[in-house]
């Protein structure tokens, strides 16, 4: 039986949640912990029904102790056999949990990142992003190129006319975090036309202290 990824993240999230606890910070904008929590279990449980407000009410319940700890238990336990989440969890589930995951660990006062990563996981997670890269680095004004250092590689966007290519180099967890619009809290480097650079940051900005060559 092929490994299920998925389940080693949804158990990761679940104990990462549990430590950071109600009212903590995460990389998206405007969600606490709780909120992150209630957008794992609507998006298990009714994926076709999750407005704000439905967010909104679910973790207005869970700002409390008791209250956050069961909806910690709904991350737990995953969509049930109705849910599409069930059936193609490996292809729903294993990037959209880790990502999460690094939302809260690198928005707390330490700044925690995943650096062990199984290499038999980090491949089936490389597989299912190289594909996913393409759609995220879409609206990128110039091409794209992601790179893991000895590692694989993906052109994620083919320069536009006039343009060229950027490199964007970083450990794995940093190059799916970038995609996922969360490059300010990565590693990255960037290496191409310093005004395809500045072109492609200013879209998908990367950390602070990122690196630009010619």
């Amino acid at each position: 039986m092929a490994q299920t990824w998925n389940a080693t993240e949804r158990a990761d999230i679940a104990r990462t949640l549990t430590a950071a606890g109600p009212g903590a910070p995460t990389l998206c904008v405007g969600w606490e912990s709780q909120h992150l929590a209630a957008h794992l279990v609507l998006r298990d449980r009714t994926p076709w029904y999750m407005p704000p407000s439905r967010l909104e009410s679910v973790a207005a319940t869970s700002t409390d102790p008791a209250g956050y700890a069961d909806l910690v238990a709904k991350v737990a336990e995953g969509p049930g056999r109705l849910s599409a989440g069930y059936w193609f969890a490996e292809q729903m589930n294993l990037l959209e949990l880790f990502v999460h995951s690094e939302d809260l660990r690198r928005a707390g006062p330490d700044g925690a990142r995943s650096t062990d990563v199984d290499p038999e996981h980090g491949r089936a997670m490389w597989k299912q992003f190289r594909l996913f890269s393409r759609l995220l680095l879409r609206p990128a004004p110039v091409g794209v190129v992601l790179v893991v250092p000895d590692g694989p590689r993906v052109v994620a966007r083919k320069p536009r006319s006039g343009t060229g290519s950027v490199v964007v180099t970083g450990e794995l967890a940093d190059v799916i975090l970038y995609a996922f619009g969360r490059g300010a809290s990565t590693r990255v480097t960037f290496q191409g036309e310093p005004a395809d650079v500045r072109a492609l940051v200013a879209r998908f900005p990367g950390p602070p202290e990122e690196t630009t060559a010619a």
